[in-house]
């Protein structure tokens, strides 16, 4: 089964905003119902109050789909809502979440669990929760973090970055890829796919010169690092001349060089 499960957005205007793309508009509560009576796999996304109290009426539950609440919510009606969902992700304290744009982004990827949308720090049992694009969470120990630790991350000052391809603490920065390396075995066994099939790939030889020369996907001036990614990735098989330039200044290797190695 793909982690792209099915995405639905709860809305009672019929908007469906920037998730337009990636959602299907829910707009009533019969749809709704209909929708959870199913025993697929699912995501929700709720973006305003109005379609909050349009699901508490609903009076269904499905012990498979998961719901993204992008405000914060009394805790009398997060009590309802994880007894209709398997599991809820909403705004409290110390909890970030990506902007809605960004949001957008990793939902429409193919792997969405690829992807970090947003945590929040434990400091009482030293560890972090990160929520994932499938509205799973990995359970990190802060301790991993302080092990790779130049500079000391800041654990008072944190934040998902680069549309969920980024852990940040203060001015220490953390890969989403090298987090899920190290934590999930069907991440990292898709990982290892994934290098194998770009092994000799442009995407492939850019990732192991990047890494030879410890520079990270923001160290490419006026290049996004979620292109960067994608390069990576294979998504883009041969960048422009542009792009191709100034990955090769900051790599210190000549444009033609980067795919040898």
């Amino acid at each position: 089964m793909s982690e792209a499960s099915e995405l639905f957005l709860l809305s009672t205007s019929g908007s469906s905003s920037c998730f337009g793309k990636v959602a299907r508009v829910i707009s009533t509560v019969e749809e709704a119902r209909r929708v959870l009576a199913r025993r697929n796999r699912a995501r929700w996304v709720i973006e305003a109050s109005a379609g909050l109290d349009l699901l508490v009426r609903i009076e269904a539950h499905n012990p498979w789909h998961r719901l993204l609440v992008l405000f914060e919510t009394k805790p009398v009606r997060r009590e309802c809502l994880q007894a209709q969902f398997r599991d809820v992700i909403a705004p409290g304290e110390g909890v970030h979440l990506l902007n809605k744009e960004e949001l957008a982004e990793v939902f429409a990827t193919d792997h969405p669990d690829d992807y970090f949308i947003g945590g929040v720090v434990n400091r009482d049992d030293d560890v972090l929760v990160l929520f994932r694009g499938n509205l799973e969470r990995l359970l990190v120990p802060l301790a991993w973090f302080r092990n790779a630790s130049r500079p000391v991350p800041d654990f008072d000052d944190f934040e998902v970055t680069d549309a969920g391809q980024t852990v940040r603490f203060g001015d220490y920065e953390a890969a989403a890829d090298a987090v899920l390396y190290e934590f999930d075995s069907r991440a990292r066994r898709r990982m290892k796919q994934r290098e194998r099939a770009q092994d000799r790939s442009f995407g492939g030889a850019l990732r192991r010169l990047r890494l030879q020369k410890g520079l990270s996907r923001s160290d490419f001036p006026g290049i996004d690092p979620k292109t960067v990614a994608r390069i990576e990735r294979g998504e883009v098989s041969k960048p422009r001349e542009e792009t191709l330039l100034i990955l090769a200044s900051a790599l210190g290797v000549a444009p033609e060089e980067i795919e040898t190695y």
